[in-house]
């Protein structure tokens, strides 16, 4: 669909919101006819004008939630969602599949290990790039097993002993973190370079 007459960044906007409207949950109720869209949610929507009628209640019911949410998106959170689309229309149909099937694994988590995942993935967001690469690297290195073996005691820690021991490798120099390194050789090798 043609959509020349709107504004450059909601032009750019269409194929995007087309697509996250279709993967978010339900719980909107659906416009029948296109008519009973507002003139923002059409405005959003554009592309599906012509299809509209084509689509059941369960497709529509998405796209009207979808655009719900993203017309409550401040600007930044639009620019954030776009980038996060790029990302996806770039990953390869492989990287998708392993992103989807992490994502159920994510779901399937009490709220409490939610909430940890969080934790962690914010504490790993915020590392240094070259310490979040070695890190990166080191996983990839490591065998099913040992990747396994490093997850198993992790999980079977003490969560008192599992943070302090972070605080103890927090406070240590990167000259006492080498030396706990090449102590535990490959046992260990899961154990966090630089800070």
């Amino acid at each position: 669909m043609k959509t020349d007459y709107l504004p450059r960044p909601l032009a750019s906007l269409k194929p995007f919101a087309v697509a996250l409207f279709l993967l978010l949950p339900l719980s909107v109720s659906a416009a029948d006819q296109w008519q009973d869209l507002s003139p923002d949610q059409q405005q959003v929507l554009q592309n599906m004008a012509d299809d509209w009628d084509t689509l059941d209640p369960q497709q529509r019911q998405r796209l009207v939630h979808g655009a719900e949410r993203w017309l409550a998106m401040t600007p930044e959170q639009q620019e954030k969602a776009r980038g996060r689309f790029e990302n996806w229309q770039n990953m390869s149909p492989e990287e998708r599949v392993r992103l989807r099937e992490q994502f159920g694994q994510y779901r399937n988590l009490s709220p409490e290990q939610q909430a940890k995942a969080r934790r962690n993935f914010q504490r790993f967001k915020n590392m240094p790039p070259e310490q979040r690469e070695a890190l990166r690297e080191r996983w990839e290195s490591m065998s099913p097993e040992q990747r396994a073996q490093a997850r198993e005691r992790i999980q079977n820690m003490d969560p008192a002993k599992r943070r302090q021991m972070r605080e103890r490798w927090d406070n240590m120099s990167e000259e006492e973190r080498n030396q706990v390194r090449e102590q535990a050789g490959n046992r260990n090798s899961w154990a966090p370079q630089g800070k």
